[in-house]
C-alpha cells in the first residue's frame, strides 16, 4: 500500500518500546509498521488497521513554504485545523490546534510516545478554541521530527484526558551518522512578510550497541505583514473622515523569532535501555491592538501621541521538556518501560507604544495649569510588564506489555500500565502602571486632559495588566491505571478492548473503555469499527482561572467585572460547585480497500457525543434580573468589589458527526512516480443541550457568539488533492486546498449593536463569514548533488484571501474602515500568496 498518506495498524498502542525496537530498520519497513500509536503485534502492516490513522513523514511536511508545524500538518491532513486570530492577545503566537471540529484541549498530543504538556494560556472569548488551552505545536520544531502520527478516533480509554477527539504523536529523529539542514528564505506576494529559517541535525552513535543522541537546532526570524489599509478616523492634521495619509492600523502576521533545540538519545545498559528525550524553545511575537484616535478623550494624551498611536503587544513564551526512561524485557514474552516526563510552558505579556491615560489625568488633576510639556513628561510609562502564565507537569508511567500464548488459539496480546500525573498552575500579575488608576493607584479614575466631562481609562491601552487580586497558584494531581488487549479470533477477525480508571484529584474520577474491531472480508477489503468511552479533565487554566478588568462608570468611579475561580463563592451559589469532568461516546465504522496494487482507499464515518462541555460563560451583573433568585449569589458578587463576574461552567452538551476519506493512488508516468492522494473530512457539530442553572438564562451559560464558534467557526468541510511526482533528480508536487465557509457572531451586529441608520444599507450584517476557497500550492525540487538539493514554491499560487469587509459589516465601521478582512474564524489567514527558496545539505 503506497501513497502520501498512510494508514497505520492497531489504534490502542504499545507505547515507545514497539518505536525503539524498530528503530535501525530500513525506511520503508517503518512506514509499513506503526511506530507508537500501532499494534502490540510489530509486524502488522498498515491496511490493518481499526481506527484510522495518517502517518506524515519529513519528507511530506517539508514540501511546502510553511515553517510552522502547525500551518505544514493542515495542509496535508484535512481532520486537523490550525485557525488564524489576529488582535486577540496571545494569538499572535499560538494558534488552536484542533482536530475534527473540536476544541484545542479535546485532542491530546505525544511526543514519542509520552504525554506533552499544554500551554499556559488559552483563547479569550470570541475566538476558535476559546478557553481552551491545548498544545502549542507550534513550539516543537520540523526539524526535529522523524514522522507524525494522527490517531482520528476517541483514544482516552488508553492515554487518558484529553483524548476525545485523538491523540497526535510526534516521533522524534533517532538517525546517527550524518548532518541534515536548510536554509529558507520567504516572502509575500504583497512583498511584506520576509521570514528567514535555519535548521541543523546531527546524529551521534555512543558505543557500538546502538546507543545514540540526535541534535536539532532550528531558527526562525519572520518580518510581520499588514493587510490594513488608511482609516478615517481623523489626526491633528487631518479631519475626521478623511482618509488618513499612511496605514496607522495592522492586519497580518506578528514579527517574530523562534528558537528551539531538541535531542533524542538511548542508551543500552546490559539487555535493557534508558533513554531521554526533550528541548527548549524560545518564541517571540510584536502584536498590536486597535489603533487609539487621537481625540478619544478617555484613551490618548495628544501631549505624548498628538495623531493618536497604535499599542503594541511583546509576546514572549518559553518551553521546556524532559523526558527519562527505562525499558527492557523481563522475559521473553513480557517488557516493561518505565518513565517520567516534565514541561513547562511560561507565557509573559508586555506593552509598548501604549499609555495608561490615567496617570496624566491624575497629574493635571492635582496641576491644573501645567504646561503641555509637563503633562507630557509626568504621563508615566509608555510601556511596560503586563503579566504572565506559568503551566508544569510531571507525568510517570510504568507500561508492561506481554503475550500470553493459547494453545489452540491466536495469542493475547496484553498491556497493563498505571500513571501519576502532577500539574501546577500560575498567574503572575503585571507592573502596577499595567492596570492602575493613576500614580496613586486610586479607586476612582480622573477627568480626561482631553475633555474633563470623560473620565481616563485606567491601565494600559490594548492590554490592561494582571491585577495583584488576579494573581493565583493552583495545583492537582492524577492517578490511573489501565489493561488493554488484543486478538484474533480467527484468521480473519481481530478484536480490542481496553479498560482504564483515573482520578483527578479535582474534579472526579471515572471508568472508560474501548472496543474495537476488524473484520476481512476479502484479501483486500476489510471493515472496522470502534466504540468507546473517554473524559477530558478541566484543566487547571480553567478551574484555576481568575480576572478582574476595569471599566469606568459616568463619574469615574471604577466598575470591576470579575471571572469567578471555579468553587468560589459566586458560582458555587449559583449550584455550581466546582467543574466536573466532560465525558464522551465515541464511535466509528470505516473500511480499508486495496482496490489495486496501486490504489488504496479508507472511508471512516464518525460520531462523537461529548457531556458536560466546560464553557467560560456571559457576564451576570449584580442586582440584575437573572439573580432575583439567587440573594447569596448576588452577596457573594457584591463582596467581591466587582460589578458583574462570569465563571466556567459544564455548560453544555454536543454532537459532532463526520466523514473522512482518504483515496491514494500511485503509477509510474514518463519514467517517474507519480502519487495521487485524495484526502478529505466534512463534519458538522449540534448543541445538544446548556446546562444553565435553574432559573438563569441558556444565553448566560452560552451565549450567541461562543455558540456560533463551536458550531460554525472551523470549516465543515476540508480537503485536499495532492499530485506528487519524482523522477531522477527532479520532484515536483502540486496540491489543491480546500477550505470550507466560516461563519461567527463575533464582531457583527448580534456582537455589537450599532444604530441602523449608521450603516448605508440601514441594517448591519448578522455574521462574519468567510467563504469557501481552494489554495493551490506548488513546489519543484532538483538534487543537485548527494549533498544538496534545492527546491522553489510557491503556496497559494493565485493569491486567495477573505472576501473583503463590506460597508454594513461592524467591523469596517469601529475600525473606521481600516480593517480589510475579517478577524476571526479564518481558516487560511489573510496573507495571500507566499513564495519561498530552500537549500537542504546531507554529509
Amino acid at each position: 500500500m503506497t501513497g502520501s498518506l498512510k494508514l497505520s495498524p492497531i489504534a490502542l498502542a504499545l507505547l515507545a518500546s514497539t518505536t525503539m525496537a524498530q528503530a535501525n530498520e530500513p525506511t520503508e519497513e517503518k512506514i509499513e509498521t506503526i511506530s507508537v500509536l500501532g499494534s502490540k503485534v510489530s509486524n502488522r502492516t498498515a491496511t490493518e488497521s481499526t481506527s484510522p490513522i495518517d502517518i506524515l513523514d519529513t519528507e511530506q511536511l517539508n514540501k511546502s513554504g510553511y515553517t510552522e508545524l502547525g500551518q505544514s500538518l493542515q495542509s496535508i491532513a484535512p481532520s486537523f485545523n490550525f485557525s488564524r486570530t489576529q488582535v486577540s492577545d496571545g494569538s499572535d503566537l499560538f494558534r488552536p490546534a484542533t482536530l475534527r471540529g473540536l476544541q484545542p484541549d479535546q485532542t491530546l498530543v505525544l511526543i514519542n510516545g509520552k504525554r506533552r504538556h499544554n500551554q499556559a494560556i488559552f483563547g479569550l472569548t470570541g475566538t476558535v478554541g476559546a478557553g481552551a488551552a491545548g498544545t502549542d505545536m507550534n513550539s516543537i520544531p520540523m526539524m526535529a521530527l522523524k514522522n507524525v502520527e494522527i490517531l482520528r478516533d476517541g483514544a482516552a480509554a488508553r492515554y487518558g484526558s484529553d483524548a476525545i477527539a485523538g491523540v497526535i504523536n510526534l516521533s522524534l529523529n533517532d538517525s546517527t551518522g550524518e548532518t541534515t539542514g536548510f536554509f529558507q528564505g520567504s516572502s509575500t506576494g504583497e512583498g511584506d512578510g520576509d521570514t528567514y529559517a535555519f535548521g541543523l541535525n546531527r546524529g551521534f552513535d555512543i558505543g557500538s550497541e546502538g546507543g545514540f543522541i540526535n541534535l536539532s537546532l532550528e531558527y526562525r526570524d519572520a518580518d510581520g505583514t499588514n493587510r490594513a489599509e488608511r482609516d478615517t478616523g481623523g489626526s491633528s492634521t487631518i479631519p475626521a473622515g478623511e482618509l488618513s495619509d499612511t496605514v496607522r492600523w495592522r492586519q497580518g502576521n506578528s514579527d517574530s523569532e523562534f528558537t528551539s533545540l531538541f535531542f533524542n538519545a538511548a542508551l543500552p545498559v546490559g539487555d535493557k535501555e534508558l533513554y531521554s528525550f526533550g528541548g527548549y524553545s524560545n518564541r517571540t511575537a510584536f502584536g498590536n491592538g486597535f489603533y487609539r484616535d487621537f481625540n478619544r478623550a478617555e484613551r490618548n494624551v495628544p501631549q505624548v501621541y498628538p495623531d493618536g498611536f497604535l499599542p503594541r503587544i511583546d509576546n514572549e513564551a518559553d518551553d521546556i521538556s524532559l523526558a527519562v526512561g527505562f525499558k527492557g524485557d523481563i522475559t521473553p514474552d513480557w517488557s516493561f518501560d518505565f518513565s517520567n516526563v516534565y514541561g513547562q510552558n511560561k507565557y509573559d505579556y508586555s506593552s509598548s507604544n501604549t499609555i495608561n491615560a490615567s496617570y496624566a489625568a491624575e497629574y493635571l488633576a492635582n496641576n491644573p495649569n501645567a504646561t503641555d510639556e509637563q503633562v507630557r513628561d509626568n504621563a508615566g510609562p509608555r510601556g511596560g510588564y503586563s503579566g504572565g502564565f506559568r503551566f508544569d507537569q510531571w507525568t510517570t508511567n510504568l507500561d508492561l506489555n506481554g503475550v500470553i500464548d493459547r494453545a489452540d488459539a491466536e495469542p493475547i496480546y496484553l498491556s497493563i500500565g498505571a500513571e501519576y500525573r502532577k500539574e501546577n498552575y500560575e498567574i503572575v500579575p503585571g507592573e502596577v502602571a499595567s492596570y492602575a488608576c493613576g500614580f496613586s493607584n486610586a479607586s476612582s479614575s480622573f477627568p480626561s486632559v482631553i475633555d474633563s466631562s470623560v473620565f481616563a481609562d485606567c491601565g494600559f491601552q490594548a492590554y490592561q495588566g494582571l491585577r495583584p487580586d488576579a494573581a493565583n497558584k493552583a495545583d492537582r494531581s492524577s492517578h490511573a491505571v489501565y489493561i488493554e488487549a488484543e486478538t484474533l479470533l480467527n484468521e480473519y477477525w481481530l478484536v480490542s478492548g481496553a479498560l482504564r480508571y483515573e482520578d483527578v484529584s479535582d474534579s472526579g474520577d471515572d471508568i472508560i473503555w474501548k472496543l474495537a474491531t476488524r473484520y476481512e472480508v476479502t484479501e483486500d477489503f476489510a471493515l472496522r469499527a470502534a466504540a468507546s468511552t473517554g473524559f477530558r479533565a478541566p484543566s487547571l487554566q480553567q478551574s484555576g482561572y481568575t480576572a478582574f478588568t476595569t471599566s469606568l462608570g459616568g463619574d469615574g468611579s471604577l466598575a470591576t467585572s470579575y471571572t469567578a475561580t471555579a468553587g468560589s463563592p459566586f458560582p458555587e451559589a449559583l449550584g455550581i460547585e466546582g467543574l466536573q469532568l466532560e465525558s464522551s461516546d465515541n464511535y466509528n465504522l470505516g473500511l480499508a480497500w486495496d482496490v489495486s496494487n496501486d490504489l488504496s482507499i479508507t472511508l471512516d464515518f464518525y460520531q462523537i457525543k461529548i457531556y458536560d462541555r466546560i464553557n467560560l460563560g456571559s457576564f451576570i451583573g449584580a442586582d440584575s434580573d437573572e439573580l432575583n433568585n439567587f440573594p447569596d449569589a448576588n452577596a457573594a458578587l457584591k463582596a467581591s468589589g466587582a460589578v458583574q463576574a462570569n465563571f466556567f461552567s459544564n455548560s453544555l452538551d454536543s454532537t459532532t458527526k463526520g466523514i473522512d476519506l482518504i483515496a491514494s493512488y500511485s503509477t509510474e508516468v514518463a519514467s517517474g512516480e507519480l502519487e495521487i492522494t485524495f484526502a478529505a473530512n466534512k463534519n458538522k457539530t449540534t448543541i445538544d443541550k446548556v446546562n444553565s442553572p435553574q432559573g438563569i438564562p441558556e444565553s448566560i451559560a452560552l451565549d450567541e457568539q461562543t455558540r456560533s464558534f463551536l458550531t460554525h467557526g472551523q470549516p465543515q468541510e476540508r480537503a485536499t488533492l495532492t499530485f506528487d511526482y519524482k523522477q531522477d533528480k527532479w520532484s515536483s508536487l502540486l496540491r489543491l486546498n480546500y477550505f470550507g465557509k466560516t461563519e461567527v457572531a463575533y464582531f457583527s451586529g448580534k456582537h455589537i449593536e450599532l444604530p441602523g441608520f449608521l450603516s448605508p444599507t440601514n441594517s448591519w450584517q448578522d455574521h462574519s463569514v468567510v467563504e469557501s476557497a481552494v489554495l493551490v500550492d506548488i513546489n519543484l525540487g532538483y538534487q543537485i548533488n548527494e549533498h544538496f538539493d534545492v527546491s522553489l514554491g510557491i503556496d497559494n499560487l493565485f493569491d486567495k484571501t477573505p472576501n473583503e469587509l463590506g460597508e454594513d459589516e461592524v467591523l469596517n465601521f469601529i475600525t473606521n474602515g481600516a480593517m480589510r478582512y475579517p478577524l476571526r474564524a479564518l481558516p487560511y489567514g489573510f496573507d495571500g500568496m507566499t513564495y519561498y527558496a530552500k537549500v537542504n545539505f546531507r554529509f
